[in-house]
């Protein structure tokens, strides 16, 4: 009886109560994060006046769009069916409108040409004949003249039938149609436009076509921009204004059920999400302020053949209707878009809490509430100090020493614990088991979570331990470790503040509640143990709260993983961003092991609770990828490159399978797959040989990754559905110095041109743009201009265009310099399989089951001029 009352203690309980409550309150939050409302049914339409959105017709609209498979821009299906079809749906919502509303539409084919000044790889954007369907909404009896735009793209990435990007929105819009034109109520005082756009996936044209030539957009106020980067859940409102905060207090009235977080806002627009969205182009072209919607959970099939309508829940329709349609109407009458400019005052704070309500106010207010808090949390801290001091008689600068290395230890174990995390993913990847969690979530817990943990109660404990002294009992310890931890959070929150860091905001539920239940006990004097319970009720709600954030990350940023590259390791990654949750966590938790008495039964448990994660992440369940859910990604593509000297003739040619790699196991898994792709071998010394490698990247920022890529000899060559037809047609010398030279191309709607001058040489004048864009990434020292050349309406007609190239010393240019490298690329993206050569069809055939694979043919032709 002894040895059982020895073995199971309060301690004990604790350890198995603390993990549980833990992981408790994590479900919990998961449970409210994941439910949905049930979709309306057609039958159930009229059983209300007001007009509801009714789930069971998008879905059948959705069937309707995606049933012929992908909508490429450029493709047969994008230009033809899915034009022709959504004008069709288009043309009945306006003719059962109310006869209060008129509704006009129009397909607008659109050209032109702008530039996107990405990081080292900038893109000149040029189109031709981009196809949107543009449609207009106004009350016959009140109109202002202004318009609030509502975007959604219909094209689809290549393979993808695009059920979820972006198809879910198209016919969220088609509804929102039916719902606010056939319903009194919707007293507009604005017009509403839809923007139907047929090129989103090539570099936005689509909006920007809009943006540039149709003449409504003279008028568009705001708009509202719609997206998806996942297959399920809720849509996330992830971007406002910029600088129109009047917009989230719209969102925060009259929307349902929000979800939305600055955090996510500057996750976004730091880079670290691999997406663009049209919010750019309408924002930073039109000028327009307007809120960005996505569904990005769990995105594991986004931009895959497997994002078809059956993973789309008649739910996740609901909820994004249901939101979007009290939205609307209340914008579609918001005074404010009337003089939009008059309401101009900075960004805002914002954020949702279990998507119950929003808290949103300015930036500005932001930084006074911060900094008061802050200076606030600091006051407590030296006035606990001074409490402790006249309480139990110690003397003052005992108390300060001792608080000053509480400090100091604190701060070491926050530094241990997410050491601790990244050592494990270190670890990890050294042996080949990284992405463990790809598949099994669950696992970041034990691997990342739980060695935090261990960091943090390590800490204290040694401390504890080995410094004994007397004018303090242990409780007084413990909470002169909460204080450093609250003192860590105040400073950091000040700190991110005056940088400008808005999403410092979640440092506010650990210091708002610390302060609370610290002014509270400060009341009772911190009555022994009666305080620990004042605490621990004080961190329900931001344990709460960050269960909740904790969910949106990792749904959101686990599947991004299998979709960025092979060189730098996602456990890293995961490591840092469970340390960083931990800590919000349980940063105001972990002092307590001071209070327990075997404190061996917490480190036990710590360390089981890793040793079983660990070894059920080397079974496997820990293999990354699974065959239907979450699959590994590849873009294998099959490649005739021919170079030429500059007199014209041919100096190498052959056929390539390219590998771009996607992940962190590429090429191992592949490799041990498909025996062929042991032979595969770096890009190496091409890179130095021939123009951006001489492979023909369909996206000039691909040739980041061309360190990492991987290419085998092919014996056939690819098959092309149609010829890529290129030629120099004439010179000319416009100035001194100066020689400029037309060419006339024709290929399929996919090209792309990279321009490098030689150099002395710099490049003046072309036919894509007024002005000469920034150099991308140079090349053997060589400025490299780059151009996503595309044609849509299925009319592949020839294009002339010219180069105008300038020597450094004027006067010295001579017909038979040579002046500047020419790459013209051609990508067979939208064609048929049976445009496949035996021989590559064969290699795809070996893929394993677990893979999703993008593949088609591509073409480049170098030249010397």
């Amino acid at each position: 009886m002894k040895l059982l009352s020895y073995i199971f203690t309060l301690e004990l309980l604790w350890c198995v109560l603390g993990p549980g409550i833990g992981i408790g309150v994590y479900f919990l939050t998961y449970w409210n994060w994941n439910t949905l409302p049930s979709g309306v049914n057609l039958a159930d339409e009229n059983t209300t006046t007001d007009g509801r959105f009714v789930a069971e017709r998008a879905l059948y609209d959705l069937g309707a769009l995606t049933s012929r498979g992908p909508r490429v821009a450029g493709s047969e299906t994008n230009e033809r069916f899915a034009v022709d079809w959504l004008y069709g749906a288009i043309e009945t919502v306006a003719r059962q409108a109310l006869p209060e509303y008129e509704v006009t539409y129009e397909v607008q084919r659109v050209s032109g040409s702008y530039f996107l000044d990405y990081d080292d790889y900038p893109i000149t954007s040029y189109y031709r004949n981009v196809q949107n369907l543009v449609v207009s909404i106004k009350r016959r009896d009140s109109f202002s003249g202004k318009y609030l735009l509502l975007n959604a793209h219909f094209d689809s990435a290549v393979t993808s039938p695009g059920a979820g990007d972006d198809g879910t929105m198209v016919v969220v819009m088609l509804e929102l149609m039916r719902q606010l034109t056939q319903h009194a109520r919707s007293p507009l005082q604005h017009g509403l436009l839809f923007l139907f756009n047929g090129c989103e996936e090539n570099t936005m044209q689509g909006a920007h076509g809009f943006v540039r030539a149709h003449p409504l957009a003279q008028s568009v106020a705001a708009f509202i921009n719609l997206d998806v980067a996942a297959n399920a859940g809720r849509e996330i409102m992830f971007q406002s204004g910029p600088n129109y905060p009047f917009l989230m207090a719209y969102y925060r009235d009259y929307v349902q059920r929000p979800y939305a977080n600055t955090l996510g806002e500057e996750v976004f627009q730091m880079g670290l999400v691999p997406s663009f969205t049209d919010y750019e182009t309408l924002s930073k072209q039109g000028g327009w302020p307007g809120l960005d919607f996505a569904l990005s959970s769990y995105g594991y099939l986004y931009h895959t053949a497997l994002d078809a309508r059956e993973t789309i829940s008649a739910g996740t329709l609901q909820h994004i209707g249901d939101n979007l349609l009290g939205l609307v109407r209340a914008l579609g009458s918001a005074d404010e878009l009337g003089n939009i400019q008059e309401h101009r005052e900075g960004t805002a704070v914002f954020f949702d809490f279990m998507h119950l309500f929003l808290v949103y106010y300015t930036e500005t207010t932001a930084m006074i509430v911060n900094i008061v808090l802050g200076v606030l949390s600091l006051a407590l801290i030296v006035g606990t100090l001074f409490m402790i001091m006249r309480k139990d008689g110690a003397v003052g600068s005992n108390i300060l020493f001792e608080a000053g290395m509480t400090l100091i230890v604190q701060t070491l174990s926050i530094v241990l614990g997410a050491g601790l995390s990244v050592l494990v993913a270190v670890i990890f990847d050294a042996c080949g088991r990284s992405m463990s969690w790809f598949s099994s979530t669950w696992l970041l817990f034990g691997l990342y979570f739980v060695p935090c943990i261990g960091g943090l109660t390590l800490g204290p404990f040694l401390y504890v331990h080995f410094r004994k002294i007397p004018f303090l009992h242990d409780q007084g310890r413990v909470i002169l470790f909460l204080h450093a931890q609250h003192c860590i959070y105040a400073v950091l929150l000040i700190t991110l503040s005056i940088g400008g860091i808005r999403s410092a905001f979640v440092l506010l539920f650990p210091i708002i509640f610390y302060c609370s239940t610290t002014i509270v006990n400060m009341i009772i004097q911190f009555r022994l143990r009666v305080w620990i319970y004042v605490h621990l009720v004080g961190q329900l709600v931001p344990v709460i709260y960050f269960c909740s954030l904790a969910v949106t990350l990792f749904a959101v940023f686990v599947p991004m993983t299998g979709r960025s590259d092979n060189r730098s390791n996602p456990d890293l990654q995961m490591a840092l961003f469970a340390s960083l949750v931990t800590l919000l966590l349980v940063g105001l938790l972990t002092p307590f092991i001071v209070l327990f008495r075997r404190k061996v039964y917490v480190f036990c448990t710590i360390l089981l609770l890793f040793l079983v994660t660990a070894i059920v992440a080397a079974t496997p369940e820990g293999f990354p990828f699974r065959e239907r859910t979450s699959p590994q990604r590849y873009y294998i593509f099959h490649h005739q490159r021919n170079f030429y000297w500059p007199n014209g003739t041919l100096r190498d040619s052959g056929a390539i399978y390219y590998l771009h790699p996607q992940d962190r196991h590429t090429p191992e898994l592949l490799q041990s797959e498909v025996p062929e792709w042991s032979a595969a071998q770096l890009l190496g010394d091409e890179c130095e040989k021939e123009l951006y490698c001489g492979i023909p990247f369909y996206i000039n920022r691909y040739h980041r990754q061309s360190g990492s890529s991987y290419w085998l000899p092919a014996m056939e060559p690819p098959i092309f559905p149609e010829r890529v037809s290129f030629e120099f047609v004439s010179r000319e010398v416009p100035a001194p110095g100066r020689v400029r030279m037309y060419f006339r191309v024709q290929g399929p709607s996919h090209m792309s041109l990279y321009v490098s001058p030689l150099a002395g040489r710099s490049l003046v004048g072309w036919s894509f743009s007024e002005r000469i864009p920034p150099s991308g990434k140079r090349w053997n020292g060589q400025d490299v201009y780059f151009v996503n050349f595309f044609s849509g309406s299925m009319e592949l007609t020839p294009f002339t265009f010219y180069i105008e190239i300038e020597h450094a010393a004027a006067g010295t240019a001579q017909s038979s310099d040579s002046h500047f490298y020419l790459s013209v690329v051609a990508q067979y993206m939208h064609h048929d399989s049976v445009y496949r050569a035996r021989e590559f069809q064969t290699l795809l055939d070996k893929m394993p089951k677990y893979a999703h694979t993008v593949a088609y043919p591509g073409y480049l032709e170098s030249w010397i001029f």
